[in-house]
């Protein structure tokens, strides 16, 4: 804001003695303040510019959350009760392979389910070995078969993200990696 705008926005004052200056002294300061109080560093985006990337020379893992890898296993589950069973396959790692099942066994084991219920707990650290990065989510699943039955499960979901250099973009994804998961006892 220049000077000039500044000046239409305080009423004009005259410094007198005692009570009278106390106005000019708050003028004073309100134009010390909004002229002096600009953000230092780097610009801020523009509203409607989109994300800024992080810079180049950030390392990947400084980038990594456990919002992403929640919301694989959230997919998953979503995707397994609207029975879109191809896509909950790809979420494993390796296009489906790290499941241990070909896509047909692995659809037909959910024949017999009606509907799946998963409580995700709180994810573990993010943790990296060789290029890859590793976190442990802890999942309670309540299964409804289609005659009614139902069942718990409690375990844990290992996902894997690759941040090697020149990962394609399928190995940087976050994929299940593997899954410990238990039927509950009665």
């Amino acid at each position: 804001m220049d000077n000039h705008a500044m000046a239409l926005m305080v009423p004009k004052m005259q410094a007198t003695s005692g009570v009278g200056r106390c106005p000019l002294v708050v003028a004073l300061a309100v134009l010390v303040l909004a002229c002096g109080c600009q953000r230092s560093g780097p610009p801020l985006p523009r509203p409607g510019a989109g994300a800024t990337p992080a810079p180049a020379d950030t390392p990947t893992w400084a980038q990594d959350s456990t919002g992403e890898p929640v919301n694989v296993v959230r997919a998953y589950y979503r995707a397994i009760n609207e029975r879109r069973y191809g896509d909950a396959y790809g979420l494993w790692a390796s296009a489906g392979a790290a499941s241990g099942k070909s896509l047909e066994v692995f659809r037909d084991g959910f024949a017999r389910t009606a509907s799946v219920d998963v409580v995700l707990g709180i994810p573990g650290p993010i943790e990296g070995a060789a290029g890859s990065r590793y976190v442990d989510i802890p999942v309670r699943i309540a299964a409804v078969a289609t005659d009614g039955g139902r069942q718990a499960f409690t375990g844990t979901y290992t996902l894997r993200r690759s941040v090697v250099d020149g990962a394609t973009a399928e190995q940087r994804a976050w994929r299940i990696h593997s899954a410990k998961v238990r039927p509950d006892r009665p």
